[in-house]
């Protein structure tokens, strides 16, 4: 599966990518920010990739002008519900756009197309940065939660209100439509090539190859 829109592509996470995205999680600015902190090995990383379910977990590959540059996903998804989560591999996009049109375009597929209507995300209380990124999409910190890795979460409608000038923002540099590939066997052919008119209006799609 492929999405392209906002000058990004986001592509479907295979085992082919499970090496780069191992180096790219083992970097020391990225491990030290994740709750688990252990360097993953090759083993490691092809079992916690075979024990995915499918159904509820969807990772994808960031691409910038066809260069892989990090990882953003929706995991965990349970009725109306999922975590989202991004990190940047390449840390000369770190203090780019790209990051957050990409985690943009995850919450839009998230909530236009997958159908969610909340998301969670969770950050330690001392990354003032991704706080800060997180709030500017809507996210507020959840209640009665001690120091120490804590759940934001955002609904559907705050999302819209607090991205609306960003989504337009980007619309207007890149475009609002959306490129749609999915493999035919793929779990989520269904969900992705036949969207309820609100989606369609939004998202504009168009079809890709994959």
């Amino acid at each position: 599966m492929k999405i392209q829109r906002y000058g990004l592509v986001l592509e479907a996470m295979r085992e082919e990518h499970l090496e780069m995205i191992r180096l790219w999680r083992n970097q020391d600015y990225i491990r030290s920010r994740m709750q688990f902190q252990k360097v993953l090995s090759s083993e490691n990383q092809l079992q916690w990739f075979r024990g995915l379910d499918s159904q509820s977990n969807l990772y994808w590959v960031i691409r910038s002008n066809h260069y892989p540059i990090g990882l953003v996903h929706i995991k965990n998804m349970e009725g109306d519900s999922g975590e989202a989560g991004v990190f940047v591999g390449e840390p000369s996009f770190l203090d780019t756009a790209q990051p957050m049109l990409a985690i943009l375009m995850m919450m839009e597929i998230a909530f236009y197309i997958v159908g969610l209507t909340w998301l969670r995300a969770k950050i330690h209380h001392e990354n003032h940065k991704a706080i800060r990124f997180n709030k500017d999409l809507g996210y507020e910190l959840e209640p009665n939660q001690p120091d120490g890795f804590q759940y934001y979460s955002v609904t559907f409608e705050k999302f819209e209100a607090a991205t609306k000038g960003l989504r337009l923002n980007a619309a207007r540099m890149f475009g609002n439509k959306t490129g749609i590939g999915v493999r035919p066997d793929s779990v989520w052919t269904k969900r992705f090539t036949n969207l309820n008119s609100e989606a369609t209006d939004y998202l504009k799609p168009f079809a890709i190859n994959f």
